[in-house]
């Protein structure tokens, strides 16, 4: 990796200034704009999901709002995740529910209810394991929760030992062979567990934050990234537990969003101050700027699943999509 040369390509070349090649805004108003995006696995569709209580699905060959699925309680999604398949799309939201919705449909096929009408009891974030057959659900009462995504029946609790004050489980990954579960909390910790035993792996504590807003893995497992609140994002070697590298983003703010290119060269990180920033994992140097006109902060990053497009979704009730491209030297 250490010979990749990274070259973002943009549809209007105005260099040195990036541009997204398309922007989607977001049909609700919300204070706290677009929370979280996320590609379907044949890379045909987008969700989004927003603080007015809505998701939205995208079809990206078009650009057209195929979909709006609104939360029952009108609650703000805070979380969107595909299932495998991509048939399902499931929503957390903020007063401690999760939605599975059909997406040929939109419609809700299921719900299920961490704890509701308690002060932080959201649930802050959502992934599916690769094989599809769970769905992890972190919440701010300080604990994971863990279904069978067909029943939609519990088969797990992951409860942290650390103070959960500051928004309890704040992001949850599984590992790309769905072993094991990073979870990142409010109180600057990130736990690995064994997904089978539900038995705490290690724990890995943030130098300098109590926020661990964002945790991804590469897709070869090797690497896990993490953003905390103090500008940083953080790359560690999960066997072992150490701690390879620290990414301190240009413009400082809190880190919202990390996510791996596909084939692991990139790292998009998302940040409180209107920024998106690429990172080369091996030279550990930004490679491009993605600024956000007017932004109230970059809220969540992702990459498409051939990892030429980068969706950004920002407090202004945007979404930006920027072409990227790497190439080996």
């Amino acid at each position: 990796m250490a010979g990749t040369a990274v070259t973002v390509f943009l549809l209007h070349r105005t260099a040195p200034a990036a541009r997204p090649f398309a922007t989607l805004a977001d049909p609700g108003f919300s204070i706290g704009g677009v929370s979280s995006v996320t590609f379907s696995p044949s890379g045909t569709m987008l969700a989004a999901g927003d603080d007015d209580g809505s998701a939205y699905l995208w079809r990206m060959g078009t650009g057209q709002l195929a979909a709006t699925l609104t939360d029952p309680d009108g609650q703000g999604v805070s979380s969107v995740a595909f299932s495998p398949s991509g048939t399902l799309l499931a929503t957390g939201d903020g007063d401690g529910h999760v939605y599975m919705w059909h997406v040929t449909t939109g419609h809700s096929i299921g719900t299920v209810t961490v704890r509701t009408g308690l002060v932080g009891a959201g649930v802050n974030s959502v992934g599916f394991s690769p094989n599809g057959g769970m769905l992890a659900g972190g919440a701010g009462v300080g604990s994971t929760y863990l279904w069978n995504s067909a029943t939609l029946r519990q088969v797990g609790v992951l409860t942290e030992p650390t103070n959960i004050s500051g928004g309890g489980v704040l992001s949850v990954a599984f590992s790309p062979r769905g072993q094991t579960l990073a979870t990142g909390d409010g109180a600057g910790h990130i736990y690995l567990w064994d997904v089978a035993t539900g038995r705490q792996i290690a724990i890995l504590t943030d130098p300098h934050s109590r926020f661990v807003h964002s945790v991804a893995f590469s897709l070869d497992g090797t690497t896990l990234a993490a953003g905390d609140g103090n500008g940083n994002a953080y790359l560690w070697d999960p066997a072992t537990g150490r701690r390879v590298a620290t990414l301190a983003i240009p413009g400082g703010g809190p880190v919202t969003s990390v996510a791996f290119s596909p084939d692991g060269a990139l790292l998009a990180v998302g940040s409180g101050n209107g920024t998106a920033y690429l990172w080369d994992v091996a030279t550990r140097q930004v490679v491009s700027t993605l600024t956000h006109s007017g932004s109230k902060g970059v809220n969540s990053v992702a990459f498409s699943p051939s990892g030429r497009v980068l969706a950004t979704g920002d407090g202004n009730d945007s979404i930006y999509l920027w072409r990227v491209s790497t190439a080996t030297a």
